[in-house]
């Protein structure tokens, strides 16, 4: 069930590509930089988007391979 659920958001990756590193680069430096100045409540958030965009990013390099 979840090897069918990578294989649908590799898909999606490889219509997307070329989206997703930048969401993940500036996500990711969103949430450390308000992890910096103590702003808590906006680096959960930014850091979530960034989790999401590498899951999707290593799903779509990963998915050839569950074939």
């Amino acid at each position: 069930m979840f090897i069918e659920l990578m294989k649908g958001i590799g898909i999606f990756y490889y219509w997307t590509w070329f989206l997703w590193p930048f969401i993940f680069v500036f996500a990711l430096v969103h949430a450390i930089s308000s992890m910096i100045k103590d702003e808590k409540a906006s680096s959960k958030n930014s850091s979530i988007v960034a989790s999401i965009s590498l899951l999707i990013i290593l799903a779509g390099i990963v998915s050839p391979a569950f074939n």
